[in-house]
C-alpha cells in the first residue's frame, strides 16, 4: 500500500506561508498587469493624436500647394509636422508591441500562479489526508496489537499442552474492554471441543449457549462492560465475522455490519483474527467497534474550511459520510478509476468537472490485503477563495 510521507504538524504553518508569499506574488503580477492596461490606454490616445496630426499636415500641405510660393514656408512646415506624425505613429507601434508583450508575460505569470496555487492546494489536501490516514490507522494498529497479544496467549498454553482456563481468557478480555473505551466489544469463538474437550461441561453457563462451545462475547452494549455468549456465528448469511476467517485461514477487515448487542442493533465493522492450535485453524478473535462515533467525527470535519471527509471500505462503500443517506451504500458516484485505487490501497486525485475534487489516501487496516481510504472533497475555486 501506497503513502506518501508525512511530518505530522506541518501542514498548517507551512501552507500560511505560503498563502502568503503567493499572494503577494499574484498581487505584484496584477498589479504589473493593470499598469501595462493603463500604458496601452496611453499609446491608444497617443496613436489617435498621430492619426489627426497627419490629417492637419495633409491639409496644409494642400492649402500651401495652392499658394504657390507664398506658401512654401508653410509647407515646409506641413512636411515636418508630417514627418514627426510619422515618427510618432512608428514609436507609439513599438510602444504597443512592447505593451502587448508584456501583458502577453504578465497573463502567463498570473496562469503560472493560479496554477502553482491550484498545486499547493492539493499538495495541502494530500498532506491533511495522509495525516488523517495516519490517525485512523493508529487505531487499527491498536486493535490489532491487542488482538495479537491474546492470541499468542491462548496459542502458546494449547500449544504447551497446558490448556487455557476459560475464566483466565475471559479475565483477560474484560480488562482488555475495560482499558479502550473506544471499543464495542472483543469476542473468541472456537471451535466445537478445540479448546479443552470440556464444552459439555459449559453448557448454559454464563458466556456460553447449550453447545458449550467457548464462544464469550464481551461488551458494552448497555454501557457497561457484560458479558454474553456470540449468537449466529453458525448462520450462514449471518456469519460471515466467523465463516470468512474459518474458510481462508486468513485475518479480516469486515465490511461494515449489523449485529445484535444486548437486544439492540449496531452498525459496526471487525477486525478477525485466526487461532491456530497445532497449525490448524481452531477459532477467532475478534474486536467490534460502533461506526456511530467514528460517522460523528469524520462528517463533522471540514478539511481546507470548505472540504468534507469520508471512509470507504475495501469494497468501495461508504463507512462515514456527511451524507447519512450514502452510509453503507456503494460509491457509485465515484470513477471506476478512485474506486479501484480504494480496492488496491493507492494514492488517487480526480476532477469532477474542472472544480470538484477527490482525492484519496489509503488506510491500513491490519489487514494488508484489506485497506480501506479516506477521501477529501471539496471544491477548487471555494477553496482558492477561502485561503
Amino acid at each position: 500500500m501506497e503513502r506518501p510521507s508525512v511530518r505530522p504538524g506541518s501542514a498548517p504553518a507551512e501552507q500560511d506561508a505560503l498563502n502568503n508569499t503567493m499572494n503577494q506574488i499574484k498581487k505584484l503580477v496584477t498589479d504589473l498587469e493593470d499598469n501595462a492596461n493603463k500604458i496601452n490606454s496611453i499609446v491608444n490616445v497617443i496613436r489617435d493624436v498621430a492619426k489627426h496630426t497627419n490629417l492637419l499636415a495633409l491639409n496644409a500641405a494642400i492649402e500651401a500647394a495652392r499658394a504657390g510660393d507664398a506658401g512654401r514656408g508653410f509647407a515646409v512646415v506641413a512636411d515636418e509636422v508630417r514627418a514627426l506624425a510619422s515618427r510618432t505613429t512608428s514609436a507609439t507601434s513599438d510602444i504597443a508591441l512592447m505593451v502587448k508583450a508584456i501583458s502577453d508575460e504578465t497573463g502567463n505569470a498570473v496562469k503560472g500562479v493560479e496554477k502553482a496555487e491550484r498545486e499547493s492546494l492539493l499538495e495541502t489536501a494530500q498532506l491533511l489526508a495522509a495525516q488523517e490516514a495516519a490517525r485512523l490507522e493508529t487505531r487499527f494498529a491498536g486493535l490489532k496489537a491487542t488482538l495479537y497479544g491474546l492470541k499468542h496467549f491462548i496459542e502458546s498454553l494449547k500449544n504447551a499442552r497446558q490448556g487455557p482456563e476459560r475464566q483466565a481468557i475471559n479475565t483477560v478480555m474484560a480488562a482488555y474492554l475495560r482499558a479502550d473505551r473506544d471499543v464495542l466489544a472483543y469476542s473468541c469463538c472456537i471451535e466445537p471441543g478445540a479448546l479443552d474437550g470440556r464444552d459439555a461441561e459449559f453448557a448454559n453457563t454464563p458466556g456460553h449457549d447449550a453447545s458449550g462451545r467457548f464462544i464469550p462475547y464481551w461488551n458494552r452494549g448497555q454501557g457497561s462492560v457484560g458479558l454474553e455468549p456470540l449468537a449466529d456465528y453458525d448462520s450462514a448469511g449471518l456469519n460471515d465475522w466467523y465463516e470468512l476467517p474459518r474458510r481462508t485461514g486468513q485475518d479480516v477487515m469486515m465490511e461494515p455490519y449489523d449485529y445484535r448487542v444486548n437486544g439492540r442493533t449496531v452498525r459496526m465493522t471487525s477486525l478477525m483474527v485466526v487461532l491456530k492450535f497445532s497449525e490448524r485453524f481452531a477459532g477467532t478473535l475478534g474486536a467490534d467497534f460502533s461506526l456511530d462515533a467514528l460517522q460523528q467525527d469524520l462528517s463533522q470535519r471540514k478539511p481546507l474550511g470548505v472540504g468534507f471527509l469520508a471512509l470507504l471500505s475495501n469494497a468501495a462503500s461508504y463507512v462515514t459520510h456527511p451524507d447519512a443517506a450514502r452510509l453503507g451504500k456503494s460509491a457509485d458516484d465515484l470513477s471506476a478509476e478512485a474506486r479501484q485505487a480504494v480496492k488496491s490501497g493507492k494514492p488517487y486525485v480526480y476532477l469532477e468537472g474542472n472544480d470538484r475534487v477527490r482525492l484519496f489516501a489509503p488506510v491500513a487496516t491490519g489487514v494488508e490485503r484489506m485497506p480501506w481510504s479516506l477521501m477529501i472533497g471539496f471544491s477548487l475555486a471555494a477553496a482558492l477563495e477561502a485561503q
